[in-house]
């Protein structure tokens, strides 16, 4: 099974996805009430963890990188992923989505490389 695993609301991005183009990154949430008194030890309310996804995808026509860029605008979106701990499905949200036009040829445009990350909601 290929290390670039996306799938979002049904559709396999997975080809698309750079080998090497994906990241993974694990982040914490903490209450208002972790702090670090006086005596410096750390007293933490830890209430969940979230992930980010980090991808760059390979050079594409533009159709192609505009249907991802409609998965990637939806308010929140499932996803399809591998995880460290095995392929998971959770939900996420993107804000951002990049890319630069490379080349037109005959009515044809080709793009360069998509950048993008997804955050689990």
């Amino acid at each position: 099974m290929a290390a670039e695993i996306l799938i979002i609301n049904g559709h396999d991005w997975s080809s698309l996805v750079q080998r090497k183009g994906y990241g993974w990154t694990r982040n914490d949430l903490d209450s208002d009430q972790t702090k670090r008194p006086k005596n410096g030890v750390m007293r933490r309310d830890k209430i969940g963890t979230k992930r980010k996804l980090a991808f760059t995808t390979m050079p594409a026509p533009r159709e192609t990188l505009a249907k991802l860029d409609d998965d990637l605008s939806a308010t929140f979106f499932d996803a399809t992923f591998l995880d460290l701990h095995g392929t998971m499905t959770r939900t996420f949200y993107c804000t951002s989505f990049e890319t630069s036009l490379a080349e037109t040829a005959d009515g044809h445009e080709d793009w360069e490389s998509a950048t993008f990350s997804i955050i689990e909601r």
